[in-house]
Protein backbone atom coordinates (compact mmCIF):
# COMPACT_ATOMS: atom_id res chain seq x y z
CA UNK A 1 0.00 0.00 0.00
CA UNK A 2 1.36 3.50 -0.61
CA UNK A 3 0.24 6.37 1.09
CA UNK A 4 0.91 9.68 -0.66
CA UNK A 5 1.99 12.69 1.05
CA UNK A 6 1.84 16.61 -0.46
CA UNK A 7 4.11 18.27 -2.01
CA UNK A 8 6.60 19.81 0.86
CA UNK A 9 9.53 19.94 -1.59
CA UNK A 10 8.65 23.90 -2.09
CA UNK A 11 9.52 24.81 1.04
CA UNK A 12 13.33 25.65 1.97
CA UNK A 13 14.85 24.94 5.57
CA UNK A 14 15.54 28.70 6.19
CA UNK A 15 12.05 29.82 5.45
CA UNK A 16 10.58 26.85 7.93
CA UNK A 17 13.06 28.11 10.41
CA UNK A 18 11.94 31.79 10.41
CA UNK A 19 8.72 31.15 10.76
CA UNK A 20 9.15 28.88 13.39
CA UNK A 21 11.35 31.78 15.32
CA UNK A 22 8.82 34.54 14.11
CA UNK A 23 5.73 32.03 15.73
CA UNK A 24 7.95 31.46 18.97
CA UNK A 25 8.32 35.27 19.65
CA UNK A 26 5.13 36.41 18.59
CA UNK A 27 3.88 33.69 21.44
CA UNK A 28 6.47 34.65 24.25
CA UNK A 29 5.32 38.25 23.23
CA UNK A 30 1.72 37.73 24.18
CA UNK A 31 2.44 35.99 27.26
CA UNK A 32 4.48 39.10 28.10
CA UNK A 33 1.90 41.32 26.61
CA UNK A 34 -1.38 39.59 28.79
CA UNK A 35 0.68 39.18 32.10
CA UNK A 36 0.85 43.38 31.76
CA UNK A 37 4.46 43.32 31.07
CA UNK A 38 5.52 41.78 34.16
CA UNK A 39 8.71 40.24 33.82
CA UNK A 40 8.58 37.95 37.08
CA UNK A 41 6.19 35.01 37.78
CA UNK A 42 4.97 36.99 41.00
CA UNK A 43 2.68 39.66 38.97
CA UNK A 44 1.50 36.59 37.26
CA UNK A 45 -2.69 36.21 38.28
CA UNK A 46 -2.11 37.30 42.19
CA UNK A 47 -5.34 35.92 44.34
CA UNK A 48 -4.29 35.52 47.84
CA UNK A 49 -3.90 32.12 48.02
CA UNK A 50 -3.17 32.11 51.69
CA UNK A 51 -5.36 31.22 54.56
CA UNK A 52 -4.93 34.26 56.26
CA UNK A 53 -6.16 36.18 53.39
CA UNK A 54 -8.68 34.21 52.30
CA UNK A 55 -7.88 33.44 49.07
CA UNK A 56 -8.40 30.29 46.84
CA UNK A 57 -8.11 26.87 48.89
CA UNK A 58 -8.59 28.26 52.31
CA UNK A 59 -11.54 26.70 52.93
CA UNK A 60 -10.33 23.10 52.79
CA UNK A 61 -7.58 24.14 55.26
CA UNK A 62 -9.78 25.77 57.55
CA UNK A 63 -12.45 22.80 57.20
CA UNK A 64 -15.57 23.38 55.78
CA UNK A 65 -18.73 23.90 58.39
CA UNK A 66 -21.45 22.97 55.87
CA UNK A 67 -21.70 19.15 55.68
CA UNK A 68 -24.09 19.29 52.95
CA UNK A 69 -21.84 21.77 50.47
CA UNK A 70 -18.77 19.56 51.27
CA UNK A 71 -20.95 16.06 49.74
CA UNK A 72 -21.51 18.01 47.07
CA UNK A 73 -18.20 19.52 46.07
CA UNK A 74 -17.13 15.71 46.66
CA UNK A 75 -20.18 14.35 44.11
CA UNK A 76 -18.82 17.31 41.41
CA UNK A 77 -15.57 15.57 41.92
CA UNK A 78 -16.66 12.38 41.65
CA UNK A 79 -18.53 13.39 37.87
CA UNK A 80 -15.10 15.17 36.51
CA UNK A 81 -13.82 11.57 36.93
CA UNK A 82 -16.29 9.74 35.50
CA UNK A 83 -17.33 11.62 33.29
CA UNK A 84 -13.49 12.16 31.95
CA UNK A 85 -12.87 8.27 32.03
CA UNK A 86 -15.63 8.24 29.74
CA UNK A 87 -14.59 10.66 27.48
CA UNK A 88 -10.97 9.01 27.08
CA UNK A 89 -12.69 6.03 26.29
CA UNK A 90 -15.18 7.20 23.31
CA UNK A 91 -11.76 9.05 21.89
CA UNK A 92 -10.06 5.82 21.84
CA UNK A 93 -13.47 4.25 20.59
CA UNK A 94 -13.59 5.91 17.66
CA UNK A 95 -9.77 6.50 17.28
CA UNK A 96 -9.70 2.34 16.89
CA UNK A 97 -12.73 2.40 14.68
CA UNK A 98 -11.69 5.14 12.48
CA UNK A 99 -8.44 3.41 11.89
CA UNK A 100 -10.18 0.29 10.91
CA UNK A 101 -12.23 1.39 8.68
CA UNK A 102 -9.44 3.74 7.04
CA UNK A 103 -7.55 0.20 6.67
CA UNK A 104 -10.41 -1.09 4.51
CA UNK A 105 -10.28 1.77 2.28
CA UNK A 106 -9.38 1.89 -1.06
CA UNK A 107 -8.67 4.56 -3.58
CA UNK A 108 -11.01 5.21 -6.43
CA UNK A 109 -8.72 3.79 -9.09
CA UNK A 110 -8.89 0.33 -7.38
CA UNK A 111 -10.64 -2.53 -8.40
CA UNK A 112 -12.62 -5.07 -5.98
CA UNK A 113 -9.71 -7.63 -6.05
CA UNK A 114 -7.04 -5.33 -5.31
CA UNK A 115 -5.24 -4.42 -8.13
CA UNK A 116 -4.47 -0.87 -9.45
Amino acid sequence: MSYETPEVDGYSPISVLVSAVVGIAVALLSVWWASGFGPFYETLFRVSPTVEGGGVGSDWVAGNTIPSLDFLIALVHAADVIMGVFILFMVFLHWASFRRLAARMRHPEESESGEA
